[in-house]
């Protein structure tokens, strides 16, 4: 059994799914807009740098995790990139099941 041929046909039917097919459109879509697009690469920077200071500090900013709340919602006030990243969430949730279900077979116990 090869794995890697195995991995590419997954590969190729998560890409004919319809939240992987939503998600592919609607990134095309908004990330047209310039405007669209950085707002959504420095929103995206500011979810990293905060992850990467809750990994150094070992604690969770109250303010920081406002600050992010109140920017993503002023970001779905925007309807397409509202859109865009409900389907990424979805999309996500998606790919982290078919993980799960993955690793779920490799258990050593």
């Amino acid at each position: 059994m090869d794995l890697v041929s195995k991995a590419k046909d997954l590969g190729i039917e998560i890409s004919k799914s319809d939240k992987f097919i939503e998600y592919k459109n609607l990134y095309n879509e908004v990330y047209k807009d310039e405007k669209n697009k950085d707002m959504i690469d420095d929103f995206r920077k500011k979810v990293m740098d905060y992850q990467l200071n809750y990994v150094s500090q070992g604690k969770e900013s109250e303010e920081e995790v406002k600050k992010l709340e109140n920017l993503q919602n002023i970001m779905m006030m925007n309807q397409d990139v509202g859109k865009f990243l409900i389907a990424e969430a979805n999309f996500s949730i998606e790919l982290k099941e078919i993980y799960d279900a993955i690793e779920k077979e490799l258990e050593l116990d």
